[in-house]
């Protein structure tokens, strides 16, 4: 595969969750100069805490991993962004494996040990590929998002929040139309450290006055950001 094909990469970020500490070294050295930022992680739950931390674009995991297992770590993950992709990496070969990855969002299924890495950076790149055709998304009259680089436009000039906000604010992105429970703002923003919802509505007040964007308060549940039309 040609460099120059793999450069489409550099503007996303990548996560690798594998126990197997020979394992992250292969995929990190196939992997980490192609993309933007790369991450990698020893267990479900340091995967779960850097996802959190840095919403990486793409991941790729083991399934038997400790502390958390893989599939419990992709669970929680959708929970806050349904539509993150996953690329399943596993010895067990089974059916019931691929047919749980599936179910549980991963858009590809490798057997270790991987006989090329160019199949991989092929799979990672078709996965992406779907993320650089719908790059931008208009949310208000005069707000678009650009999902790659995670940058808002206002006035087609580049519009920054603080960081609690934006990471509110991009939460409700990825569960466009969809309910996002105050659990979820929570655990994704606030380390599941429990917050006030009036702190919270006020968090949503502003973000709503500044972009001017339509975000619907369900009382006692949560917000849904509604799409533009």
């Amino acid at each position: 595969m040609y460099k120059s094909t793999l450069k489409l990469l550099s503007n996303f970020s990548a996560l690798v969750v594998d126990d197997d500490e020979l394992i992250r070294d292969m995929l990190k050295q196939g992997l980490k100069e192609y993309f933007g930022n790369f991450y990698e992680a020893k267990d479900g739950l340091e995967g779960f805490e850097i996802f959190r931390k840095y919403r990486v674009d793409i991941i790729v995991t083991d399934i038997h991993l400790p502390n958390i297992s893989g599939f419990e770590m992709i669970q929680e993950i959708v929970k806050l962004k349904p539509n993150q992709p996953f690329v399943v990496i596993t010895s067990y070969d089974t059916d019931q494996n691929i047919l749980k990855s599936i179910q549980n969002g991963a858009v590809s299924f490798l057997r270790k040990p991987m006989m090329d890495i160019q199949d991989l950076q092929m799979t990672l790149l078709l996965t992406l590929a779907s993320k650089i055709d719908q790059k931008y998304m208009d949310i208000g009259a005069d707000v678009t998002i650009d999902f790659t680089k995670e940058v808002i436009y206002k006035n087609n000039q580049p519009l920054f929040l603080s960081q609690t906000h934006n990471k509110i604010f991009w939460l409700l992105c990825y569960n466009i139309n969809m309910l996002v429970t105050y659990e979820m703002i929570e655990d994704y923003v606030y380390d599941a450290r429990s917050i006030n919802k009036s702190a919270i509505h006020t968090s949503m007040l502003r973000i709503k006055k500044q972009l001017d964007i339509n975000i619907e308060n369900v009382v006692n549940c949560g917000y849904i950001l509604k799409k533009y039309s």
